[in-house]
């Protein structure tokens, strides 16, 4: 070949090299003909993002050493899908005419089978499952369920290689062990000695593939906790426990992660540690962790936790009012607020609503409270609509658009709805997570207007 030939190969090579994906890579591709929002990737646990398209950049690529559950969204959420980020995979987003989201992939598709196929049976077999009187029995209604999953996996091997067939495998069985403790501590608050939760000796030792559904592990070692101490002593106990239970140092560090989270962000799955867990526990905690490799995944939840903590300063927030002119919270000054958080896809926000309304109504004419309607819906559109529909005009209705990832969301720590907050007089939080509307509620509510 002439110099000049090389040299010309040469430049081919550097500029094919740089928009190519390199091997390690994941490259994520969106469809040029669908709609023109912004497409966002993340990782489903950790919520690390990966990408985001455009209509402008149609691809990008992302290093990724191993198989991981990730979900592709649109603004809002209000469209998503699972997905499996894979290295060395192709990965092509499509938008369908009613702007949800897909993919090619045949991964990507098992994993949203295994997602919905959970809720489907469980959906099916609802009579059997919360009414049967022998809870031994629910596990074992699962067995050929997972089994048929497993086969239907097994059929797509060749496609996609061990690894990711590994990823499927636990995502078959994590979900369903989800859901089975789910109904066992939460549900049905059974006892850790029940042998309703001996279907954990059948729930494998940790391996890399737990990051994508963590939580049945930290479920299991709070079981084994119980069953050896009877009680919780305290959360630096239980995660001294995690440690010992688990032998990679990465996993025991990313389970210990996910475990703060959790009891800041859904303490409601963890009432037997909840109430040991307070900002002095934290403190103590974040100390103690400030070497885990994960503690980024802390770091934003505690922020919100201590910000939120009941006698702390109220977040002070702007929205917009259902005529469209700019709500500020200063207008709340000298008042008591309850505040109700909703959006109108939250199907228990709306069923209490009626009895906000009745709380709104009955202290209309009262001008030390205030009760707050605050939408997080991520259509402004949809939430004027519903307020048209049901015309009761009481209370305060305001909007905060996508209002949980939002500095509302962070500074009042709304990680799920719906979630009801009573602020006094003073400005400060009397209760951040006080419960859904009712007698007490309201003698709550009564006993704040009370205080000087």
């Amino acid at each position: 070949m002439e110099p000049k030939g090389i040299i010309l190969s040469i430049i081919c090579v550097l500029l094919l090299s740089c928009c190519a994906k390199k091997i390690g890579e994941v490259q994520i591709n969106l469809d040029p003909n669908g709609r023109t929002d912004t497409i966002y990737v993340s990782e489903l646990i950790t919520e690390n993002p990966v990408a985001e398209l455009y209509p402008t950049s149609l691809t990008e690529t992302a290093p990724i050493n191993s198989p991981r559950v990730a979900k592709i969204y649109s603004k809002g959420e209000e469209f998503s899908y699972l997905i499996i980020l894979a290295p060395d995979k192709d990965l092509n987003i499509n938008i369908k005419p009613d702007s949800s989201l897909t993919t090619d992939s045949t991964s990507d598709s098992l994993v949203n089978y295994l997602w919905k196929s959970n809720l489907d049976f469980i959906d099916r077999n609802s009579a059997l499952i919360f009414r049967s009187e022998n809870m031994d029995s629910i596990p074992l209604i699962f067995e050929d369920f997972e089994e048929k999953r497993e086969r239907e996996i097994n059929k797509f091997n060749d496609e996609f290689g061990p690894r990711v067939a590994d990823l499927l495998s636990y995502q078959n069985q994590a979900r369903i062990y989800a859901f089975l403790f789910w109904l066992g501590r939460v549900s049905k608050e059974l006892e850790p000695e029940n042998s309703y939760f001996d279907f954990i000796e059948r729930i494998p030792g940790p391996t890399e593939a737990l990051k994508s559904l963590p939580d049945i592990y930290l479920y299991k070692y709070e079981i084994e906790y119980l069953r050896k101490h009877r009680y919780l002593e305290d959360v630096p106990s239980f995660l001294r426990f995690i440690e010992d239970s688990t032998a990679n140092d990465d996993l025991t560090d990313f389970l210990k992660a996910v475990y703060i989270r959790n009891l800041i962000e859904i303490p409601s799955y963890w009432q037997k540690h909840e109430k040991l867990f307070n900002t002095e526990v934290l403190t103590e905690v974040l100390e103690s962790e400030k070497g885990n490799r994960y503690h980024h995944l802390i770091e934003k939840p505690s922020s919100s936790f201590y910000a939120s903590q009941n006698g702390k300063e109220a977040y002070a927030f702007d929205a917009i009012d259902s005529s469209g002119g700019k709500f500020d919270f200063s207008e709340t000054n000298g008042k008591v607020v309850f505040m109700d958080v909703w959006a109108t896809w939250c199907g228990p926000c709306i069923k209490q609503r009626p009895r906000v309304v009745e709380f709104a109504k009955k202290y209309r004419d009262n001008d030390k409270v205030r009760i707050m309607m605050v939408s997080v819906d991520s259509s402004k559109d949809k939430w004027l609509s519903f307020l048209q529909k049901e015309k009761d005009n009481e209370g305060t209705d305001l909007f905060i658009e996508d209002g949980m990832h939002s500095e509302f969301g962070d500074g009042y720590n709304i990680k799920s709805i719906p979630r009801y907050i009573l602020i006094g007089r003073d400005g400060k939080i009397i209760d951040a997570n006080i419960n859904e509307p009712s007698l007490a509620t309201e003698d709550a509510i009564e006993n704040a207007i009370g205080e000087n």
